[in-house]
């Protein structure tokens, strides 16, 4: 076991959504401990940083569920750019 095998998916490649997951983990860690040890923490600072970690990996999920969808739509035979 690698140093990276916790941000492979299931084909064995590195996951573009765990990198994100993983990296904002360690921006946010960071930000909070760097400001608890200066005593400037504030919640308005971690909420910023929390939110857009937050929102690069749902991005990401969302951008792999319809990636998936599409996939599917094609594998059936149906049109994906066609509206139900």
């Amino acid at each position: 076991m690698d140093v990276f095998s916790m941000l492979r998916g299931s084909a064995g490649t590195i996951s573009l959504s765990r990198t994100q997951a993983a990296l904002g983990f360690l921006v946010c860690s960071c930000s909070v401990g760097w400001q608890a040890y200066q005593g400037t923490l504030s919640d308005v600072i971690f909420g910023l940083y929390f939110g857009f970690c937050t929102a690069g990996y749902l991005g990401a999920k969302k951008l792999s569920g319809d990636k998936a969808i599409k996939e599917q739509q094609i594998d059936a035979g149906m049109n994906p750019g066609e509206k139900s």
